[in-house]
């Protein structure tokens, strides 16, 4: 998710990262389709057992393995569609075909040869000096989008700004003097970024004048981890600032300065007729403008709520063990830079313990019904492979079967089996396992991107999210005939949904008001209405056994945090208007 250069910097990123990226136009009849193992083959990618394909189209080249040829064409659309216009953006015009080398998951990814660098943590590169786009497929269709768009942009930037006679100098003068809040923040602007998430993160920035100042943003490494997405989509809205208010082609004029002129202040002085000073409060006055909330009935979380994390660290997935004594989640305790420990609380006392330290990837856990065992999610074999954690025994053991990348895992009522979603060749599905014969059983089928699983009490439904047009909607599932049912139908992202206790009621997240906050929706009447108005934003919702009390992750003053609360205080507002 940037630019790498061979043994210089770090790439730093989140796993929470929305991933993005950009590139020219060509026609599907321009491209075709040829075998690329042999120029891509052990001297130059050392992953020999692909089967390495590729597609040539305007300005660029696709070198994929063949399983996941049909991402591949997406992307390649994705190109076909957007890549003029960013060139158009930049007033340029590429004079080379940019590579773009595809991996089927994020962990093959993190094992490419085609640079010596280590890209662990990072969500793709375009490398500095061949300006080569490396990057996973993902099974969201949006965030493959982004991913895309981001790192051609760089590819782009690049072609440009090294273009020299003497390339050598180029390249240092550009490694050193090219501040990333402006190369970072037009990829960010090129891969249409901007939704509730990166407004999350910046509100809360603007809610606490805590926005990064422009001269500490020429490089991100010195940032705290947590901050880096911060940097990332600050940087991305500041350049949507100059383009309102200094026009499109602001951008252009200031890439041809920076290359130009090496100062970056008499650049932005000159595109823009201020001083960095004033520029700066021009920028945070429209920052304040746009994202600054609050006044009657907002919530900074619900009312009658208790932080249960007080740390320095991000706490995610916050569950209930089945008689409600404690709670298990996902954190970094003392902001150990996104190395994450399963964690078990006690909830009368408050006492912590580290049941497994590291090598935990950040995606939901679950109890088992006993009490005495949980399934999550580990990278321990380089693999995203499920767990599970046996609390008596104090010894974790790997669910084997073949599936490589894996997340959401849910012990389903009886224990014997868990389900879980799994992505293959780019798309992501939901199924089962068997503990005891190992059988694999899928759920799902389709091409659209399918998360946040959560099955009824009796076992016998299923609700989960699925991608309709780049947007999450809720589905229902009766799991005995395989009917399923779409429960809404709205532009915005419907996620994190889960039945109460009593079956009949859903509590899910959703964006509706740019915000995300908790709703509930009626299974029989279809209404569904909004129970918070809060600043920050509320994730991974989960409900006591009793039906009494509710845990949810809350994101504010640039952490994740873990509150809980009473389901009486929550009082349904005005009904949604979109129904299915």
């Amino acid at each position: 998710m940037g630019m790498k250069i061979h043994g210089l910097g770090k790439l730093i990123s989140l796993a929470l990262i929305l991933c993005l990226l950009i590139v020219p136009s060509c026609t599907r009849d321009k491209m075709t389709v040829t075998g690329a193992e042999y120029e891509f083959g052990k001297n130059k990618v050392n992953d020999t057992h692909y089967d390495w394909k590729e597609i040539s189209g305007n300005r660029f080249r696709i070198i994929y393995p063949d399983t996941v040829r049909q991402r591949a064409l997406d992307v390649a659309q994705i190109y076909d569609t957007h890549l003029e216009s960013i060139c158009k953006d930049l007033e340029l015009h590429l004079d080379r075909d940019v590579p773009v080398f595809l991996y089927p998951s994020q962990n093959e990814y993190e094992t490419t040869n085609v640079v010596t660098g280590l890209v662990r943590g990072s969500g793709g590169f375009t490398e500095f000096f061949k300006e080569r786009v490396v990057f996973p497929v993902l099974s969201n269709d949006k965030r493959l989008e982004r991913l895309a768009l981001h790192e051609i942009t760089h590819a782009v930037q690049l072609n440009y700004l090294l273009e020299s006679r003497y390339r050598s100098l180029q390249i240092i003068l550009t490694g050193v003097l090219s501040p990333l809040w402006f190369m970072e923040g037009v990829a960010q602007y090129e891969s249409r970024f901007w939704d509730s998430m990166p407004a999350m993160y910046v509100r809360d920035a603007v809610m606490d004048h805590d926005l990064i100042p422009l001269n500490q943003l020429r490089g991100f490494s010195h940032l705290p981890p947590h901050q880096i997405r911060l940097a990332y989509d600050q940087s991305g809205l500041f350049i949507q600032f100059l383009v309102d208010t200094y026009g499109q082609e602001s951008i252009a004029r200031l890439l041809r300065l920076i290359k130009n002129r090496l100062n970056v202040r008499n650049a932005l002085q000159e595109v823009t007729g201020k001083g960095i000073w004033t520029l700066e409060r021009s920028w945070r006055e429209y920052a304040d403008q746009r994202l600054r909330v609050g006044g009657s009935g907002w919530q900074d979380p619900m009312a009658q709520t208790q932080l249960l994390t007080a740390n320095k660290g991000w706490n995610f997935f916050p569950t209930y063990s089945p008689d409600g004594s404690r709670i298990a989640f996902l954190s970094d305790w003392e902001n150990e830079a996104f190395d994450f420990s399963l964690y078990v609380m006690e909830r009368s006392t408050g006492r912590l313990s580290r049941v497994m330290k590291r090598f935990v990837e950040v995606s939901p856990l679950s109890w088992s019904q006993n009490g005495t065992r949980l399934v999550f999610v580990s990278d321990k074999e380089n693999r995203s492979d499920l767990y599970i954690y046996d609390l008596k025994r104090n010894k974790s053991e790997r669910i084997k079967q073949e599936l490589r990348v894996n997340s959401f895992p849910s012990f389903l009522p009886g224990d014997a089996e868990v389900g879980f979603v799994a992505s293959v060749n780019g798309y992501a599905d939901i199924y089962k396992i068997n503990l005891n014969d190992g059988k694999l059983t899928p759920l799902t089928q389709t091409i659209n991107d399918e998360a946040y699983p959560h099955w009824s009490a009796d076992g016998k439904f299923l609700v989960y999210s699925r991608e309709y047009q780049k947007q999450f909607d809720l589905v229902l599932k009766n799991l005995s005939s395989g009917e399923e049912t779409r429960l809404t139908n709205t532009v915005y992202d419907e996620i994190w949904p889960i039945f109460l206790p009593e079956g009949k009621t859903i509590l899910y997240v959703s964006d509706q008001s740019s915000i995300f906050n908790l709703h509930l929706l009626d299974l029989q009447s279809g209404s569904s209405h909004r129970l918070s108005q809060v600043i920050g934003g509320i994730f991974s919702p989960q409900v006591s056994p009793d039906g009494k009390r509710l845990l949810f992750t809350y994101f504010r003053h640039g952490q994740y945090t873990i509150f809980e609360g009473s389901m009486s205080s929550l009082e349904p507002g005005v009904e949604n208007a979109d129904r299915p």
